[in-house]
Formats: structure tokens, sequence, C-alpha cells
């Protein structure tokens, strides 16, 4: 088979995201003699594979796509800056050196009379005139973008891409069929697609699909078909060859992800293989790690994300199933088969996720159809998941592939790892209950550098060793008048069974996988009323809406003439950790949104709400879809949410 080039499948899906990189890092080197500077130390995460990789791959024999390596002459890096007083920094050039496997990170200085900063890194053809912001777009072959403050960190990091940039391409491919004949019953044609949502890429006056005339004599490359467009916007897409029968509804498809450089032409010859009838391979290194400060972003909820390999290139897209194990405080058995995993469904639950990932009420970002290969949603604190993937066309389904934890070569890029054996994550919440928190006795004493907020953090389930219990009896130490700290409660009771790190004892681990609050409790009686946490959450029926059905978190609305639904909260009754009615109780506010991915459709608060109180949603900019509505409700420092997936139809 002779040599040909290939689709180049190594750039990020989207110039939008930045991710973290445990095997490549690349260090920049700028010098500046300025004293009033502050220290950036940059990344760019995909040097190897946008830059190196490029050329060495350039002439792989492979059935995918590679544009003509734009490194061959090298590339110049320039980076800008806006912050938030309205300067500007650059164009500073930036000299990038890959070290592979090395954590040592460059560094360039940068103007400190802001904090927060929006940079941008270009990539340029070595020697060009560095372009200003308003044209950088239109002479750039690689752009990324990073959010900084300098307050919080000190590292941007950049993932490259041609996505957003604006010189033109073209596109001159040659198709052939690799050593096979198209069936007389079939037809075929090729495009170039959106990833995320598999729409054409060219307009509705110039579609990128075409019918491409395969014949018995273009099986090899010197007889392969034309496949041109003169002008195409540069970015990263899926090229599909699909294949249809005449007089039936069964499609089959070959496709690879196509990068497509500003002012390059793709040239490449592909081969096409049979791909009729067969089933998709099941993809491979599915793997799952969380988003780093994800967690309650959307009140009792983390993003999640997936990352997986192709297992072959003819998919329609991707399932992926959550299983939701029961909520014993046990440790679970993992499923390794088809029938334990419907076992763990049966005693617990799951949700399949499909080619309409994108419309579900938590999603995130990325996409289940063909060619992708990045998913992110967002699962619930305080309970255990397990997942697996499985490739799916007109010809059947893979085999599944569970996803890959304790065992996986790294977790997804840019995110943290599961440190369990389940994908899990949790909130403990100390309670200060009237009393301030100080770093140490000396500073209690001196009655400075104390704090009454409450203290939050976020931790993946440890069975072993589990996460220890802050012990507040010294360094740090918990006072509240004249009170001192003397344990912590889980339930705001003071029996022995309900108490962590009691006086005397040695410091106390949380070894289980659920939401944890804990209540200071003290010397003495502190004379302060904790409510029972139960009481507090929302509960079923506690909500109903005037349109459509309500079943739990379930709501189904079918929309006729109306122009708005009305929600209506009404808080049950709330007791104290003794089990007494609270008279005339309210909640400080309550929050009702509707969210569908990352956007926000309505957004509404009540203070003060004792009693019914209603909340419209608006149907206007509301289109036929699955939303997710939250109703959050506050009292002091305790919040408590309830999500509802809600599918309105039209």
């Amino acid at each position: 088979m002779k040599n040909r080039k290939s689709i180049f499948a190594f750039f990020a899906i989207s110039a939008a995201m930045i991710f973290a990189s445990c095997s490549n890092i690349v260090d920049a080197n700028v010098s500046s003699s300025s004293e009033d500077k502050n220290t950036l130390n940059i990344e760019v995460t995909n040097y190897d594979e946008v830059v190196t990789q490029a050329s060495k791959s350039a002439n792989h024999a492979s059935r995918t796509i590679i544009p003509d390596s734009f490194d061959s002459d090298g590339v110049d890096f320039y980076l800008y800056g806006t912050n938030t007083s309205g300067g500007t920094f650059g164009p500073e050039k930036v000299d990038f050196t890959s070290k592979a496997g090395s954590k040592t990170i460059g560094t360039i200085s940068i103007p400190a009379n802001s904090a927060v900063w929006e940079f941008t890194l270009v990539a340029l053809a070595t020697g060009a005139t560095a372009p200003t912001e308003a044209t950088l777009k239109n002479e750039a072959v690689l752009i990324g973008y990073s959010s900084m403050d300098m307050l919080n960190g000190d590292t941007a990091k950049f993932t490259l891409s041609p996505d957003g940039l604006t010189k033109k391409a073209e596109i001159a491919m040659k198709l052939y069929t690799d050593g096979w004949e198209l069936p007389a019953e079939f037809t075929a044609k090729a495009g170039i697609y959106l990833l995320t949502t598999g729409a054409d890429a060219g307009t509705d006056a110039a579609p990128t699909e075409k019918e491409v005339a395969f014949t018995d004599a273009t099986k090899d490359e010197a007889n392969a078909v034309a496949y041109t467009i003169a002008s195409f916007t540069p970015g990263t897409y899926l090229f599909k060859v699909t294949f249809e029968k005449t007089g039936s509804n069964k499609k089959f498809y070959w496709s690879d992800v196509l990068v497509v450089l500003p002012g390059k032409t793709i040239n490449n010859a592909v081969g096409i293989p049979n791909v009729i009838g067969e089933k998709p391979e099941a993809p491979t290194a599915f793997k799952a790690g969380y988003v780093e400060n994800s967690e309650d972003k959307f009140s009792g909820w983390y993003t999640t994300a997936f990352e997986w390999e192709r297992g072959s290139k003819n998919e329609n897209n991707f399932e992926i199933e959550v299983l939701e194990f029961n909520d014993a405080d046990t440790a679970v058995t993992l499923p390794t088969s088809d029938d334990e995993w419907t076992a763990a469904s049966t005693a617990g639950s799951h949700e399949t996720y499909d080619s309409k990932f994108s419309s579900e009420a938590n999603y995130e970002s990325g996409s289940l159809l063909s060619g992708n290969t990045k998913a992110q949603l967002r699962l619930e604190l305080g309970k255990r998941y397990f997942a697996r993937i499985r490739a799916v066309n007109d010809a059947g389904e893979s085999a599944w592939t569970l996803v890959a934890l304790a065992t996986a070569p790294a977790e997804p890029t840019g995110t943290q790892k599961f440190t369990g054996t389940t994908i899990n994550r949790y909130r403990l919440k100390y309670f200060m209950n009237g009393g301030t928190y100080y770093a140490d006795k000396t500073a209690a004493d001196a009655g400075t550098g104390g704090s009454t907020a409450d203290k939050v953090s976020y931790h993946c389930e440890d069975s072993a060793a589990g996460t220890e219990i802050i012990k507040a009896d010294g360094t740090p130490i918990i006072k509240k008048n004249t009170y001192t700290w003397s344990y912590w409660s889980k339930d705001g009771k003071s029996e022995t069974a309900s108490r962590y790190n009691e006086p005397g004892a040695a410091p106390e681990a949380y070894t289980g996988y659920k939401n944890l609050d804990l209540y200071a409790m003290f010397t003495a009686d502190a004379s302060v009323a904790i409510f029972d946490k139960k009481s507090l959450e929302i509960q079923d029926g506690w909500i109903t809406v005037d349109t459509g059905t309500l079943t739990g978190k379930t709501a189904e609305i079918e929309v006729a003439t109306e122009t708005e639904v009305k929600w209506t909260f009404t808080p049950g009754e709330v007791k104290d950790a003794e089990g007494n009615k609270i008279e005339n109780f309210a909640y400080d506010k309550v929050n009702f949104t509707v969210t569908k991915g990352g956007t926000t459709f309505e957004a509404k608060s009540a203070d003060k709400v004792g009693a019914a109180t209603e909340f419209a949603m608006s149907l206007s900019n509301l289109p036929a879809g699955i939303y997710q509505v939250m109703f959050t409700a506050h009292y002091g420092t305790t919040t408590v949410s309830y999500p509802i997936t809600t599918t309105i139809t039209r």
C-alpha cells in the first residue's frame, strides 16, 4: 500500500477549553528589563501535538487525513494581553522548547498594574510581522486563549487550534474506495460537518455535502474522485462519507476529524474502507475525572469529564451509561460484565446518554456524535457512580467498555483524578454554630484573625484512609464567647453516636461518600438552635406546577398557547434537632433557575419564604427540549436544592 497522508486527529476540539497536560510541558522564555512586573508561567498544553507531531505524521500510511505540516519552515509565537484596567500587553514574542516528561514551566514578565488578564497566544509563519489584535485572526495559523487572575495563580494554559481564525483555506481532496467496489444499490455522499452538532459546516446556499461517484474504476488513488471547496473557514471539523442503500433508511458512515489550517490547501488522497454492514469497534481508553472548582457551581452538583478513543471510524454515535449505586453505607462491587451491570442497575439506577446528549438537563459540554472523544456532564454531590461506553451504528452496537478509574494511566485532560474506586465527590461542611474559627489558640486569645464563616471542602470517597476531620481544640481552635469547642455533631444532637473528635480522642477520619454536615458543639450550652438538616431539605410535594405533570423530580409540560408556566413553592414542616416543630419558619431566600447545558434561561429569587410562593417561567424563549428547573433554598449558612428535569413539548 502506498504511503499517503492522513486526517490530523491531534488538535483540541475547542479553543475555548483550557486543558492541563501531564505528558508534554513547554517552556516559555521572555526577558524584560522592567522591575514593576509580575511573573507569569506559560504552558501550551498541546504543543507537541500541533507542532512536532504534525511533521512526524505527515506521511503515515493510514486511512486518516492530515494537513500539510505548517512547521516545515517554523512558526513564531506572540502573546497579547488585556487587563481589567483597560491596559494592554504585547505583542511579545515567546520562544518555546518542548520538554516531554518535564514539569519545568518557563516564565514571562507582564505589567503588574492589574491582577486579572485575558491572554491570547498566536502562532505565525516564521519571520512574519506580529499583527495588531484587530488583524491577528486573519494572519495567525493557530490561536489559544487563557484567563488569568494573578492573585489566585501564576500559570496561563493555552490549547492551540485554528478554530475562530478567518484566513480562508482550500479543500482539494481525492477520494477512492480502497480496493473494493461500491455495490450498485448504494449511493455515496461526502461532507464536512460540525463536530458537536453534526450540522453541515457549509451554508444553506453552499452546503459541503456532495454526491461522490464511486465506480469500479475508483478503487485506487490513481483514479480517485475529486472533492473540492475553493474557499473554506479554518477550524476543526468532521469529514464524513455516507453510504446509503436506495429504498432503505439504513446508512453507513466512515469519518475522521479534519483540521483546516488558515491559508493551507488540504490535498490528500484518502482511501475509504468498506464499512457497509459493519458494526463499530468498541471505544478504548475510557476514563473519567472531575473538573476542579465545579462543585456547587450548580448547587448540589459537580462536573464530571469523560474521555475516550475511537475503536473504529464507522460509528454513528456513542452511548454512555452512568450507573448510580444505591444509597447503602456499604462498599460496592464494581461490575465487570454486562450481567453484573444489569444487577447493579436493578439495585440502583442508571441513565443513558446518546446522540441527543446536548439536550440533557445536566449537559455541560462535548458531544456523543461521531468523531467526538470528550463529554462533560453534571453529577450530584454525595452519590457514587460508575460508567461504560459503546459505539453504535445502523449495523448494531459494539461491546461495552467500562470506565477505568484507579487503573487509568491518566485522568482526562484538564481534570482531577477520582481517588476512590467510584465516580464520587462529596461536600464536607463545618457549621461554626455561632462560634469563631481561629488559626491557633494564640490568635483566639488575642481575638484577632478569626472567622465566623462556615468552612466547606470537597473530597472523593476514600474508604481506607478517609478524610481527616478538623480537631478544633488548639490549632486551629473555635470559640464562642467564653465557650470552647468540644466536638462536632453530625446532626446537632449530643448523643455519642453523632459525635466526631471528642475531647481527648485522636483525630477521626470520615470514610463515607455522602455529603456530611458537622455542627460545632461547645463546652457549655451555646443556646443556638440547630435545625434538623433532613427537615430543611426540600421534599417531594412542596413544589407544584400549573401546567403539565410533575412526578417527583420529573416534569412534562406540553405547551399549546400558554406564554408562561407558574411554579409554586410551599415549605412544609421544619423541625429542630430534637424533633420539635419550628413555628413560623421561613427560608431566608429561595432561588429559581431554568438552565440547559451552560445556558441560564430564567433566574428569580424570593426572600423570607415561609408560605406558598409563585415563580413564573416565561415560555417565549424556551423551544421544545429538556431543561433543568432548580429550586435552591437558603437558611443561614445551609443551602439545599431540588432539581427537576423538565421536558417541554410544543
